[in-house]
């Protein structure tokens, strides 16, 4: 039987992990000088949520010329934010067929692919093919360490493993070191110290978290329960209000409003 303790982890360590970060350009094109290449307004569109649109242009572009890597992994990425993720990983793959030189790039969105639906060990795999070729990429070591932190604690598991949590703090270090401050990795590091049951250590990680991406919603969820973790109060009733504002999924929104509760004393008033 699941205990209520470990579900809750099981919340908090999802939403912790939760901001899956997609290369969103690889190769560049060779044969076209950037003011005329007709993928740069399909970026833009792309870049403001535009997605239909850019899907159609996308589809439009490829009708002539079918075998254009970049218009393939313009387009996985289209249907990745559409919620596609089988055709988004046949663009990636069709992209990566038609120029291995962007192998680091797929690889990594591969492995985002993976997570996304729970195939941690395919998202592993993937994450480590892309580090073989691009080794200081910073948003790879991130996923990677996000993936190890969920291997880490299981839903039926009633403690988190030792090993899998120190892969994933080693990769979050790493992609610090490589991106200073990078909001993701200090949340997935706050993660990491909030597992180890050490709420001073990740309230300071959560609070620069929260400085630089202030609307961070994994950020913003996991500090209201640092908070609460070490009697402030207040500053968690505060912190998880805003959280509540993101207007988050409905999971992490019945956990921040039960602690919320809790916090008032029953009330959400």
């Amino acid at each position: 039987m699941i205990s209520n303790r470990s579900l809750l982890w099981r919340v908090i360590v999802l939403a912790l992990v939760s901001a899956v970060v997609l290369v969103a350009c690889s190769a560049q094109r060779s044969d076209l000088e950037p003011t005329v290449d007709p993928l740069d307004a399909i970026r833009t569109q792309i870049q403001v949520g535009n997605y239909d649109s850019a899907r159609a242009a996308l589809e439009e572009l490829l009708g002539r010329d079918p075998d254009d890597p970049e218009a393939h992994f313009q387009l996985g990425l289209v249907y990745f934010n559409l919620g596609n993720l089988q055709l988004a990983e046949d663009h990636f793959r069709r992209a990566l067929t038609l120029d291995p030189a962007r192998a680091a790039a797929v690889h990594h969105n591969l492995g985002v692919l993976a997570y996304q639906v729970g195939d941690n060990e395919t998202a592993v795999a993937e994450f480590q093919a892309a580090l073989e070729i691009e080794p200081d990429d910073a948003d790879t070591h991130y996923q990677l360490g996000a993936t190890y932190l969920l291997q880490a604690f299981p839903l039926d598991a009633s403690a988190p493993d030792s090993e899998l949590l120190f892969s994933a703090e080693s990769q979050f270090a790493r992609a610090l070191e490589i991106a200073p401050g990078k909001p993701e990795a200090l949340v997935g590091m706050a993660n990491v110290y909030m597992l180890r049951n050490d709420m001073q250590q990740a309230v300071s990680l959560l609070e620069d978290a929260v400085t630089s991406a202030p609307e961070m919603r994994e950020a913003l969820f996991a500090l209201g329960r640092a908070y609460a973790a070490v009697g402030e109060v207040d500053q968690a009733r505060t912190t998880l209000q805003r959280f509540l504002e993101t207007d988050p999924p409905a999971m992490w929104a019945q956990q921040g409003e039960e602690m919320l509760r809790e916090l008032s004393g029953g009330s959400t008033d």
